[in-house]
């Protein structure tokens, strides 16, 4: 076990992560991380006001490791390429790391690596001629659309296997045995419905964010 001496914010942070990931949400309490690192839940809170503040620090570390697969990103990258290159390191994370994506997805932490990505993003986006007002919509529509699929994702692989199975099943049990007569449309796509993957909505869905900011730097 690591000694109560050694304790440091690192340490908990990468400790919590590896519980939360290994056991699921219910597994990280201040007790239970307790157990792990041979320490009293205490000693924490010389780190962490509470266990919300935890939290964002996990999510803040998982950004800090999109910030390392994005660290190619040059200003003088075209930004269609910067886009995608952060977009396919948000997915990589989400679904690397899915029991904390789900739960942080929606927050902002206002932490160190997420102040990066931020300015990154923004960096990308500032010099293609917009207002600051549409260059701020932008940024949020393509972080925020992609924050919601990756965490919806992250939240269904979340599930217990059974209960997984049974909603992708749905395609296949419910939908494409629905009466041709009543639900005619579905029964004619039911077959293309169950092949959709989530990389495809995902692929497609940067694709159209990409098209959408074309549209606006044209305006």
């Amino acid at each position: 076990m690591t000694k109560a001496t050694g304790l440091n914010l690192t340490t908990i942070v990468d400790r919590a992560l590896e519980l939360a990931e290994r056991e699921g949400l219910a597994a990280l309490s201040m007790r239970r991380l307790g157990r792990e690192l041979g320490v009293d839940a205490t000693a924490f809170y010389r780190h962490f006001r509470d266990k919300d503040e935890l939290v964002l620090a996990l999510s803040d570390r998982t950004i800090a490791m999109i910030l390392d697969r994005i660290a190619m990103i040059t200003p003088e990258m075209d930004w269609r390429e910067a886009l995608r290159l952060i977009s396919d390191a948000m997915w990589h994370q989400a679904r690397s790391y899915p029991v904390v994506f789900s739960l942080t997805f929606a927050r902002t932490t206002g932490g160190p690596a997420e102040r990066q990505v931020v300015e990154t993003i923004l960096r990308t986006l500032q010099p293609l001629g917009m207002t600051p007002a549409k260059t701020a919509l932008m940024y949020r529509l393509f972080v925020d659309t992609l924050l919601s699929l990756a965490g919806m994702n992250s939240t269904a692989r979340t599930l217990p296997p059974d209960i997984l199975e049974k909603d992708v099943s749905a395609w296949s049990r419910v939908y494409a045995a629905l009466p041709g007569k009543e639900f005619p449309a579905t029964r004619a796509h039911a077959d293309a419905l169950i092949e959709v993957t989530d990389e495809q909505i995902w692929a497609a869905s940067v694709d159209s964010l990409i098209t959408y900011i074309e549209t606006q730097i044209a305006d």
